[in-house]
């Protein structure tokens, strides 16, 4: 128990609604897509972080009328951090400071667009991270995925600019500026592309897509009706049956 309360994971959560979702996340799959796409990778998130049992779960939500608690992510609508200042860099740092204030000395941020990330990588960030060493984690576009800090490395955020372009570059510079290690999660991809999302279904296998893309579900569909169309006519035809022997 001591260990949970010694260490926290920060997961950003926004409501399931087209106007909360990112630009080029909309422009990449289209308003409603994108919005169950995200839904599916969040949800993902906050599974992974919920069931992770050496941390707390701080959870910086952006509450609206239409969900004003998180419900709709979890039926036992667990507790969040309400967001003041919904600018990005102002969200993380508030989150970070919350999760020191309440008594953790490590805390973990992850962003939920990169669907493989794994309980393994949490448990080395927390066990990396210390007053002289950062965690982060790199996708292969140059963003991060995971941030891990002591109170102490708080400052390598008080600039502004740490939440843009290739950010874990960004980040990686300002922590050794600051004298601090770095220590590197394994890298991965964030979805942010038609490409990236085949990519993550391909890898569950065998569940489907849940949201094709329109072009790819017609294909589906018509795949799906030539076999039982196939299937109807072996049916149909089936061999006369022999004549017992005399």
């Amino acid at each position: 128990m001591s260990q949970k309360r010694d260490n926290c994971i920060i997961l950003l959560v926004d409501p399931p609604e087209a106007d909360r979702i990112g630009a080029e996340f909309k422009t990449a799959f289209g308003p409603e897509r994108a919005t169950h796409v995200n839904n599916d990778l969040l949800a993902a998130a906050y599974k992974l972080a919920k069931n992770f049992d050496g941390a707390m779960l701080l959870l910086s939500y952006i509450k609206t009328p239409r969900h004003p608690d998180l419900t709709w992510l979890d039926p036992e609508d667990p507790g969040f951090l309400e967001v003041k200042n919904p600018a990005s860099e102002d969200r993380i740092q508030d989150a970070f400071r919350l999760a020191f204030f309440t008594g953790a000395r490590k805390a973990v941020l992850v962003r939920h667009l990169s669907p493989e990330l794994k309980s393994d990588w949490l448990a080395l960030a927390f066990e990396a991270v210390s007053d002289k060493t950062a965690a982060i984690g790199a996708n292969q576009d140059g963003s991060f995925y995971l941030l891990g800090l002591t109170q102490q490395n708080l400052k390598i955020l008080e600039a502004p600019g740490f939440f843009q372009g290739k950010s874990a570059e960004s980040l990686a510079e300002r922590a050794k500026k600051n004298k601090l290690t770095v220590f590197s999660t394994p890298e991965t991809y964030a979805l942010t592309s038609e490409e990236t999302l085949q990519k993550w279904m391909e890898e569950k296998e065998t569940l489907p897509p849940l949201f094709p893309h329109p072009k790819e579900a017609a294909h589906q569909e018509n795949r799906k009706n030539h076999r039982h169309h196939a299937h109807h006519q072996e049916a149909q035809v089936q061999p006369a049956p022999e004549k017992p022997p005399l």
